[in-house]
């Protein structure tokens, strides 16, 4: 959850350790051209005046074939976790749809993440804890299982949020996600690696600043993420780092100066196949000065052509 956007029991993490990622290590991410200026999600052809509004919207996630879009906004009054689809890849997404009530509380829901298998994973926050990562799953017929929190290994008293997968080259499944303060200082990226006990990523993605929101990409070589560091346009902006091999950690990370703004920047989120990465920021051309979904694309430049959905 972003500071401009703002619990259960801690039963055990089954659910986690249950994730199939459907990637593998072995999958490197091919060369791309820079990427395109952002601009709204709501600029691609055909997209719903509804996916933005004057309210929060953001804190992205793509399912993998890159029609449905979640995210969460604060529209109906607290934060909720929203969805909208899109016929492929190169038009924008329909009319946004909240999420059951199986989802949906009078608490705060956010930062959800999509995984295979329609398994959905968000925070949620209570009077005693600012948030808890939790996962659910669609059924058939549209019905959602009731959200398992994540359990102590992965939990704190603080806010955790943003979980992101990838399999490493020893074939084990790994969760990065954030943890920091109700009041969004203190950031920290954390790793997982199949339900156990979460620690503090080291290397270039650690640093005395606020360091929140991981999205890494499916090969584990490159991570997205946003951050207070010196180093930006303005507040909270865009970073990446990368590494050669999974077993290693990342090395410094780099501004993403020509995507970012004086303005608040932050949950970057690429798609699979890389070629789009959509983050919030409240810019010039957002609807209100509440963040906004945002949208840049970039081009595979080597090796055969990306499948378009």
């Amino acid at each position: 959850m972003f500071t401009t956007f703002s619990t259960s029991s801690r039963a055990p993490s089954a659910f986690l350790a249950a994730t199939l990622l459907g990637g593998s290590a072995a999958l490197a991410l091919p060369p791309y051209s820079d990427w395109s200026t952002p601009r709204s999600a709501e600029a691609l052809p055909g997209s719903s005046p509804s996916l933005n509004t004057a309210s929060v919207d953001g804190c992205v996630s793509l399912s993998r074939d890159g029609r449905t879009i979640y995210f969460n906004s604060n529209r109906s009054g607290n934060q909720d976790i929203y969805r909208a689809t899109r016929d492929n890849v190169e038009t924008g997404f329909g009319n946004s749809e909240r999420l059951a009530d199986t989802v949906n509380t009078a608490a705060d829901e956010f930062c959800p993440t999509i995984t295979v298998n329609n398994r959905l994973y968000f925070s949620r926050a209570s009077s005693a804890d600012p948030g808890d990562l939790l996962v659910t799953r669609e059924r058939q017929g549209g019905d959602w299982d009731e959200p398992a929190n994540l359990g102590a290994a992965i939990n704190s008293p603080l806010m955790d949020e943003a979980a992101d997968f990838f399999e490493d080259a020893a074939g084990n499944k790994v969760m990065v996600f954030s943890r920091r303060n109700g009041n969004g200082t203190g950031g920290k990226l954390y790793q997982s690696v199949n339900g156990a006990q979460a620690v503090q990523m080291n290397g270039g993605v650690a640093s005395p600043a606020s360091d929140n929101r991981p999205n890494i990409s499916r090969d584990g070589l490159t991570i997205y993420f946003d951050s207070t560091r010196p180093g930006g346009l303005g507040g909270v902006d865009l970073y990446v780092a990368t590494r050669a091999g999974t077993d290693e950690d990342f090395g410094a990370a780099t501004a993403l100066t020509a995507l970012n703004s004086a303005a608040f920047d932050a949950r970057p989120s690429l798609s699979w196949d890389g070629s789009e990465l959509f983050f919030s920021s409240g810019r010039p051309g957002s609807e209100s000065l509440a963040p906004d979904i945002w949208r840049t694309a970039r081009e595979r430049t080597t090796g055969p052509k990306v499948v378009k959905f």
